[in-house]
């Protein structure tokens, strides 16, 4: 990879969920909500990040909010153009010259989708964009020790996708994603408080009840007790409260988590059995948000019978993996 010189160069972790860019020379200096807001008769941006957030499920029709990116892949690139340009402004502020981005991207994403991302960082104002595998990005900045023979594995848990791989001399043996992740589990969250509770929360609700009491263990989530929602009560059609369990929580997202212990299971049994004896003694390392949900790590290791560590700071384990790879010379891209 030629990097620019003359300027400082980044790495984006462009996430459904969150995006954030490591600027060289700074570290992470963006970590803001994958969200755009727009005027719905002219397309004007009108806010980026978490600006565009705040106004996220309370907008009037006039105006709006949407996630460029949906699953992992872009699903507005005129948006994940404007997020792009508006976040390299931030990055850029004093900073003279076009630079050089690596990004991130889920494992199973298509060349058609790499090249859109590479095509809108472009538009956005880089002078070349190069587009890197997420997992190796993550155990990259787990500290994971990719170069070497031996094999590692790393879950990536993120908003739109989880991505799992077996890694060995920089490269993935062996590669899983499923859409399973974050935001399957809010819906799922919203969906059991409707039926349940017939009362209806918001996407950012949902996702606090995911964080104050979320858990993949049903039976260790009766300790978790209830966290107090609100919303709109369906039978007399009026705001309202209500205490949602932690039980009702974990058997709302039980069929993703379980979607993402098939895939890691699945993973290891596509892996070369030299990589796995080695990953019985390393472990499985869990990196993005996704990783700091309760009894996830003991969910899969009681799956696969394998240790599982979560990463330090697992949400920025992409953006510094990127930041290490400016750093490296070792390390090859693709364009």
């Amino acid at each position: 990879m030629a990097l620019g010189f003359g300027q400082k160069n980044v790495g984006i972790d462009l996430g459904t969920s969150n995006t954030l860019v490591f600027l060289e020379g700074s570290g992470v200096i963006i970590n803001e909500p994958s969200f755009v807001a727009k005027d719905t008769a002219t397309s004007e941006l009108m806010a980026v990040g978490s600006a565009a957030h705040k106004m996220f499920e309370k907008n009037p029709p006039t105006i709006s909010v949407i996630r460029p990116l949906r699953k992992g892949v872009i699903s507005d690139l005129d948006a994940t153009i404007g997020l792009l340009n508006y976040f390299l402004n931030v990055a850029y502020n004093n900073h003279p010259g076009k630079p050089v981005a690596i990004i991130g991207v889920p494992s199973g994403v298509t060349e058609v989708e790499r090249r859109a991302v590479k095509d809108a960082a472009q538009s956005a104002g880089v002078k070349d964009a190069y587009i890197i595998d997420e997992p190796i990005a993550a155990a990259v900045g787990a500290g994971l020790p990719v170069y070497d023979a031996p094999g590692t594995m790393v879950v990536d848990l993120g908003g739109g996708t989880v991505d799992i791989a077996t890694i060995s001399l920089g490269k993935a043996n062996a590669t899983r994603s499923t859409v399973y992740a974050g935001d399957a589990m809010n819906d799922a969250i919203k969906d059991m408080v409707l039926q349940r509770y017939n009362f209806r929360i918001s996407e950012g609700d949902a996702q606090i009840l995911k964080e104050e009491i979320g858990s993949a263990d049903v039976k260790a989530s009766k300790q978790l007790g209830s966290a107090t929602v609100k919303g709109i009560d369906l039978i007399s059609g009026l705001p309202a409260q209500r205490d949602v369990t932690a039980e009702d929580v974990a058997l709302a997202i039980a069929s993703p988590v379980n979607h993402i212990l098939t895939e890691i299971q699945t993973t290891l049994e596509e892996s070369l059995p030299e990589l796995v004896s080695d990953i019985i003694d390393r472990g499985i390392t869990l990196t993005g948000g996704g990783a700091n949900l309760r009894f996830l790590d003991r969910a899969i290791a009681d799956t696969v019978h394998v240790p599982v560590f979560i990463a330090p700071n697992p949400q920025e384990a992409v953006v510094n993996g990127l930041g290490e790879m400016l750093r490296s010379s070792q390390l090859q891209f693709k364009g």
